[in-house]
């Protein structure tokens, strides 16, 4: 049977903060259902659509790992200090 995860779940799956999850979801980038108004995720469609080494070059997987590693460290630019106007 098929395990249906929260938006935290998905996040701590995909090792994203739940923001992006969210946000990759209404955007239609990553698979999800909007039941009523919560996300929910299939974790086999996220493991199918992650599938590792088909869908990024080196270089993306590069700047993948480099953001990993800047969220770990807390040097992660706060939402609230993008500039909207760019």
């Amino acid at each position: 049977m098929n395990e249906i995860l929260t938006p935290k779940e998905a996040a701590e799956l995909l090792q994203l903060s739940e923001y992006t999850v969210k946000e990759y979801a209404r955007q239609g980038k990553i698979p999800a259902r909007k039941v009523g108004r919560v996300w929910r995720f299939s974790r086999q469609a996220l493991l199918d659509w992650f599938n590792p080494g088909e869908d990024f070059t080196p270089e993306e997987w590069a700047e993948i790992r480099a953001g990993q590693e800047e969220m770990k460290r807390g040097e992660v630019v706060p939402w609230e200090n993008v500039r909207r106007d760019v």
